[in-house]
């Protein structure tokens, strides 16, 4: 099982911070999402003996990204998991957040399911991770939703089979993954967790969590 976490945007919409540096829980928010993944990731490769990778892709701003991460290689030392942590520059980040999704499922190990998770949800903890891998089975993906107002929102992170990395990295830039998992056998799930569709994109967003 690998993670990718996509960290690798602009933040325009937060203005002149880069969000991945907010402070939550006494870190970063970029680290805090990191950490929650490592724990999730370490918990399953005790469980079935598999080695584990958080492939974290970077673009904009990538040094202060990587120094704001620096706890989680703290983590990894700890642990007897079969566990590690990869960080991926994405040079074209600015072409949008499918070229960062191809940067990381480049680096996915053969075999393994992959999820792709964003590194401005904080809320996301190991549980929801977890929540999603018993649904995979022979499916394409898992997508989680929330419902609001009668209304499905599509939700981070999502579990995909090995079979996508293919199809994934050798789609064009301008595509997306929701665009490749719409022709997919794809598990959609809704459930009554907020945490799976609360991404941060504005100062106002920020303040309703901290």
């Amino acid at each position: 099982m690998d993670i990718i976490m996509l960290a690798a945007g602009t933040s325009s919409r937060m203005g002149r911070t880069n969000k991945m540096l907010l402070p939550y829980n006494g870190m970063s928010m970029v680290c805090h999402c990191c950490l929650q993944a490592l724990e999730f990731l370490q918990k399953y490769s005790d469980q079935n003996n598999e080695k584990c990778t958080l492939i974290v892709v970077t673009g904009y701003r990538s040094a202060s990204i990587r120094k704001a991460i620096a706890p989680c290689k703290a983590f990894i030392e700890k642990t007897d998991a079969r566990l590690e942590m990869l960080v991926v520059d994405n040079k074209d980040y600015r072409k949008g957040q499918f070229s960062s999704a191809k940067a990381g499922v480049l680096q996915v190990q053969e075999d393994n399911a992959f999820f792709i998770s964003l590194a401005d949800m904080p809320l996301v903890r190991p549980q929801n991770y977890e929540a999603l891998v018993p649904l995979l089975k022979d499916h394409d993906a898992v997508r989680p939703f929330c419902e609001a107002d009668g209304n499905k929102i599509p939700g981070h992170p999502v579990l995909h089979a090995y079979r996508l990395k293919d199809i994934i990295t050798k789609s064009p830039d301008d595509w997306t993954v929701s665009r490749i998992l719409k022709k997919a056998d794809v598990i959609e799930v809704t459930f009554n967790d907020s945490a799976f569709c609360r991404d941060i994109d504005s100062p106002e967003d920020f303040q309703s969590i901290s």
